[in-house]
């Protein structure tokens, strides 16, 4: 029982990281908006645009890499055969998922 909460443990660190770097692609894409546009110093809004959705991105891919390792972790266990796989984790990570291509939508719609 120890070893599956500290597999879950290690799966929310994985999805909290993923969620940091959505916040983290959102406000790079944003920057451009937030710092007064001046000809001379800012080129293209489109790179922080498009920098912003790779590590959005990349925050998604951390998530899903997260939810495979915690289910091979799962597997390795010693569980009952006829123990239920837990949902939680699928579900968090499809909706996660989704937002963060939601996420870089917006950002590409917005800029």
């Amino acid at each position: 029982m120890d070893t599956e909460l500290a597999n879950d443990r290690t799966f929310l660190a994985w999805l909290r990281t993923g969620i940091a770097l959505y916040g983290l692609g959102f406000v790079v894409a944003k920057v451009a908006l937030i710092v007064q546009p001046d000809e001379a110093r800012l080129h293209n809004k489109d790179l922080y645009s498009a920098v912003g959705v790779v590590i959005v991105l990349c925050g998604a891919a951390l998530v899903v890499v997260g939810y495979l390792q915690h289910a091979r972790v799962l597997r390795s266990l010693d569980r009952d055969e006829e123990a239920l796989q837990p949902r939680w984790p699928f579900t968090i990570t499809v909706i996660a998922f989704v937002g963060s291509l939601v996420l870089s939508a917006l950002i590409i719609v917005s800029t």
